[in-house]
């Protein structure tokens, strides 16, 4: 164990997520520097050379991030979601419980293979419009589209970066996920949506039936579709990507064999040089920095001190293990950004996983931590603040930071105790 070399990485990681967890500064060219920094500390004071530093970096998700970007970006610009949206909103036929229920139910599936904040973007402005026609607050359906969105990223490795990142570090694919998370999912997903509807959607007001009719006339979904050969097209190759994802093909390989695909089809009308302001540079080399700074603890032997503190506070009691993953990682992840946690605390939970007798409950309380834990403040989650800022945009009086603050915190306090009592009846099962 090099201790120097720990304290310089962990000041430095404590530096870039200070800048990563605000808003007011940009964190890119201090993640740059910081880089700079261990990169070059590494190669001169600690002796590593160069190959052993690009090992440190997960090629795979940055890979996954670039391609799913340019698939998320044709989806939306042919209008494939919205256009699915809005069918289930006519499917409701104006009735303001069943959009509640369809939306809800909507977001916790797609979100397990759309990135939220893209799925967030299509349906805040549909919300609000459908509401308006039904002149009924918006607030509600808005609330519940966010505090679901974070019960679906738990699903399938592909649903975020933190499941993938995870998935990848300990062999969980498609199967492992829905045979893990799935019974997790649907409770929480079917308890939430109930409460919501019986402690709040209930009391507010109903639309009349003259408003009903109105949203049928205006509400058909094919007026969406401008070019229905490209509608049909990224349909087709989005449903081939995510079934040979389920069947257990390489997830980055996958999304950037379709997003070729997307470009060739759509080789008319895009150049891919029109695409490069959509694609999150500064994401990827900041997630590069990250896994460059996570990785290089663990190999100078701190994740390995931590597992072992762990390990000898838990005295492999499952159970204690369970219950200090779920309360470190819903923590941090309440606080900061999802994945960075995730990069965080990877190498560390791998160590302590590497020893465990039962393995699976540690994983489900991992995943269920980074990913549920969002609710809890709305800082902890991206998509919590675009919904405030969309709802304060819009004008909707009936959601703000206090009312998402007070109702996501409650939720986020369920789930936890979900997650706890699923994992802890998990490992009863299996011990």
């Amino acid at each position: 164990m090099d201790l120097s070399a720990i304290i310089l990485i962990l000041v430095l990681f404590g530096i870039l997520m200070g800048f990563f967890s605000q808003s007011k500064i940009d964190y890119f060219p201090i993640a740059l520097i910081i880089g700079a920094i261990a990169v070059v500390s590494m190669v001169r004071i600690y002796n590593l050379d160069e190959i052993e530093i690009l090992g440190f970096i997960n090629f795979n998700t940055l890979i996954f991030i670039f391609a799913m970007q340019i698939i998320i970006n044709f989806a939306t610009t042919d209008k494939v979601l919205e256009y699915v949206a809005i069918k289930l909103i006519h499917i409701t036929k104006g009735n303001n419980r069943l959009f509640f229920y369809m939306i809800c139910i909507f977001t916790g599936i797609v979100v397990a293979f759309i990135e939220d904040l893209t799925l967030s973007l299509i349906l805040i402005p549909l919300i609000y419009r459908t509401c308006r026609i039904l002149k009924i607050p918006a607030g509600t359906y808005m609330m519940g589209m966010t505090i679901t969105i974070n019960i679906g990223a738990i699903l399938t490795p592909v649903s975020s970066l933190k499941n993938l990142i995870i998935g990848q570090e300990f062999g969980w694919g498609f199967n492992e996920y829905f045979s893990n998370m799935g019974i997790l999912f649907l409770i929480t997903l079917i308890l939430t949506i109930f409460s919501l509807d019986f402690f709040i959607l209930r009391k507010e007001e109903r639309p009349t039936e003259r408003n009903k009719k109105l949203l049928l006339e205006l509400g058909h979904p094919e007026i969406v579709i401008e070019n229905k050969k490209n509608f049909i097209l990224t349909s087709v190759i989005m449903l081939i990507t995510f079934l040979f994802m389920i069947i257990g093909f390489e997830p980055s390989l996958v999304s950037v064999i379709a997003a070729a695909l997307l470009l060739i089809v759509h080789i008319k009308e895009f150049d891919f040089s029109d695409l490069q302001n959509e694609i999150p540079w500064k994401l990827i080399i900041v997630f590069a920095i990250l896994f460059i700074l996570s990785n290089s603890l663990s190999y100078f032997g701190f994740s390995t001190l931590i597992s072992s503190i762990l390990s000898n506070v838990t005295n492999n009691n499952i159970y204690l293990t369970v219950l200090i993953t779920l309360v470190i990682s819903s923590f941090m992840s309440a606080f900061l950004a999802g994945t960075p946690v995730t990069i965080i605390l990877l190498p560390i939970f791998s160590e302590l996983i590497k020893v465990s007798p039962f393995p699976n409950p540690i994983i489900i309380a991992f995943i269920g931590g980074v990913n549920m834990a969002g609710n809890f403040l709305p800082q902890g989650s991206a998509c919590d603040l675009l919904t405030l800022s969309m709802a304060k945009k819009f004008g909707v009086k009936n959601l703000n930071y206090k009312r998402l603050l007070k109702t996501g915190a409650m939720f986020s306090t369920f789930h936890f105790l979900a997650i706890l009592g699923y994992t802890m009846l998990y490992a009863l099962i299996l011990s």
